[in-house]
């Protein structure tokens, strides 16, 4: 071994003594490497050569692996002219030796290119060398000029050509901000809970996009056209949303160590970062004083929702008494003072405001078409299944609010399966075989989306979960099959009892309405969400599934896209985002064409958008 690398030595000593031509005091060693690509989640091994701390890729491998793709290019070169010519969004001619590895020496001599180089006619100054009569240049610098997405995740090079090139010292900007210690906002298994997201996202105003996230007890707010940064003034961070006037509302939680201790907060903040009004909440449930919030943000989600001057919020906590549920909170937003749920009685129980134990995830939004806001709650107890509920109706007159109407109670629109005999075993119970994506609104009704067995029996408990919708009338005052838009039964037995020894006999139910959108055996979708736009329904999740090699299996995780018309028609069929990562519990934000969403990843917040063709 020690001969071999002697004669390298003495063969690299020799090029370097090679008298240089005009020009050539620009050679530069070059050390050759074999570096992983992922374009778009497909991987291939390239060589490049490291030139100046840089790595270098051959111009023709770099048009192969992209041809194709929405950033593909065509490489030629007119020997006439000496000129190297570039062809945005042409399908690459090979010539038939591209992508492939070498063996051999691992040092060569890169003469720096001096020949022109033409971009759809247009002369571009790119720095590019010369190995072997091949011309090798800057993968950033190409990223650039073709406007992809490339990165470094630790092992292999990522290119995402769906997504617009970011500069490399890209920092505390909009769309990349580096070094901040976050976990990731990607799911990617079966959870039991949903969890609050350590990145926040939300539409603001007409610019699109906003997020926000805790980071060195400060909470930083990053809108497209500024950047906040504003004292934590509780420990945990719910949610944050923005009204129509730029005004940010947030939602903050902190242990309580009595039950009448407020632990859970609504903060207004001004479009400048300006502290005007906190409310707080001991959080009251219809199981009194035991029943008030004691930990917020527990084992499920904090959503919120804004309309007419009225912010309400829907979030998961633990209890005094040691139970997890649901509690729903609200506030005028102009001078912050809480909103008064109406007491009202339905069969015998006081139900202040709308309430699920336990709740796993939560959604809420502003229904046009109720003229109210709509909750749905991923319930495993009481109740148990996807439950949809709404407040009452009101008027102002001369500002006394008045109760105008009671619409229903809470309706189980999609029912998860109970065994038996499950004796408040939470291992049992807690097992839903089912996720809560979310809820919009279209022409056509209301839009729940989610992720379930197809099963309501014991073959839910091996079964992948498949995703689905149901779309269904909000003002509907009971389930029945002329509630919902299209889609087809789904029925079979559960237990309604978590405490039962007994071997109680099983309840029929029928769920109605429900339009499945995958049919998976192999493979489960995971933390499905869901935006509306331009009256389409645009669902993003995550799968998982096995990939098995000669010894071992491995997990693969791959995320997707869908887009369907109001009334649950595919328009765009699942659509794999590759290796791109998702903010699993916050729903994404649809903008003027295209759906953006703010990830966290290896301690990186990126933001990203995909075009929806409708």
């Amino acid at each position: 071994m020690k001969k071999y690398i002697n004669i390298l030595v003495i063969i690299i000593t020799l090029l370097l003594l090679i008298p240089l031509t005009a020009g050539a005091a620009d050679n530069e060693i070059a050390i050759k490497n074999t570096l992983v690509i992922i374009v778009d989640g497909a991987g291939k091994s390239l060589d490049a050569y490291n030139i100046g701390n840089y790595n270098y890729f051959k111009l023709r491998d770099i048009a192969y692996i992209l041809s194709g793709t929405p950033k593909q290019f065509d490489v030629t070169w007119d020997d006439s002219e000496k000129t190297i010519k570039l062809l945005k969004d042409r399908t690459y001619t090979p010539v038939g030796n591209e992508a492939e590895t070498a063996i051999g020496i691992s040092s060569k001599v890169a003469v720096q290119n001096t020949s022109p180089i033409l971009l759809d006619g247009e002369e571009i100054k790119l720095t590019a060398y010369s190995i072997d009569g091949y011309n090798y240049f800057k993968l950033r610098d190409l990223a650039r000029v073709f406007d992809f997405y490339v990165d470094w995740d630790g092992y292999s090079i990522i290119i995402e050509t769906a997504f617009e090139y970011v500069p490399e010292d890209a920092v505390d900007s909009y769309s990349l901000i580096r070094n901040v210690d976050l976990s990731d906002t990607q799911a990617n298994w079966i959870s039991n809970w949903a969890r609050v997201s350590p990145v926040q996202q939300f539409s603001y105003m007409d610019e699109g996009l906003a997020y926000a996230y805790a980071f060195d007890n400060r909470l930083k707010i990053v809108t497209p056209s500024k950047a906040l940064s504003i004292e934590m003034k509780y420990p945990m961070l719910g949610d944050v949303i923005s009204d129509d006037e730029g005004n940010f509302y947030i939602v903050w939680g902190k242990e309580g160590t009595k039950n009448t201790d407020e632990t859970i907060f609504i903060s207004k903040y001004s479009p400048a970062g300006e502290h005007i009004k906190t409310t707080g909440f001991v959080g009251i449930s219809p199981l009194g004083a035991d029943g008030n919030t004691k930990i917020p943000f527990v084992a499920g989600n904090c959503v919120s929702a804004i309309h007419n001057g009225i912010l309400m919020v829907n979030y998961a906590r633990e209890m005094y008494n040691g139970h997890q549920s649901n509690n729903v909170i609200g506030v005028y937003t102009e001078d912050m003072f809480p909103y008064e749920f109406e007491t009202y009685y339905w069969n015998s129980q006081r139900a202040d405001v709308p309430y699920v134990s336990h709740s796993f995830n939560q959604s809420v939004i502003y229904s046009e078409k109720a003229g109210d806001f709509i909750f749905a709650n991923h319930g495993d107890a009481y109740d148990r299944g996807f439950i949809i509920e709404k407040l009452h109706k009101r008027i102002n007159t001369d500002n006394i609010k008045m109760l105008y109407e009671f619409t229903y109670s809470p309706l189980n629109v999609f029912h998860f399966y109970l065994e038996p005999n499950s004796n408040y075993d939470m291992f049992i119970v807690n097992k839903t075989f089912a996720q809560l994506g979310g809820l919009v609104e279209t022409s056509k009704g209301v839009v729940l989306v989610g992720a379930s067995a197809k099963s309501i029996g014991e073959a839910a408990k091996t079964e992948k979960q498949n995703l689905f919708i149901q779309i269904f009338d909000p003002l509907s005052r009971e389930i029945s099959p002329s509630m919902f838009v299209g889609g087809i039964e789904r029925s079979g037995e559960t237990s309604f009892d978590i405490y039962d020894t007994g071997n109680t006999p099983l309840t029929k139910v029928t769920d109605y309405g429900v339009i499945w959108l995958t049919d998976y055996t192999d493979r489960d979708v995971i933390a499905p969400q869901v935006v509306e736009g331009d009256d389409h329904i645009i669902i993003l999740w995550t799968e998982r599934f096995e990939e098995q090699s000669e010894y071992f299996y491995n997990y693969k995780v791959e995320s997707f896209y869908m887009v369907l018309t109001a009334d649950g028609n595919i328009v765009t069929p699942a659509t794999s985002l590759g290796r791109l990562q998702l903010n699993s519990y916050e729903a994404p934000v649809y903008h003027n064409g295209y759906v953006y969403w703010a990830y966290a990843y290896k301690g990186t917040i990126r933001v990203v958008s995909i075009p929806i063709n409708k």
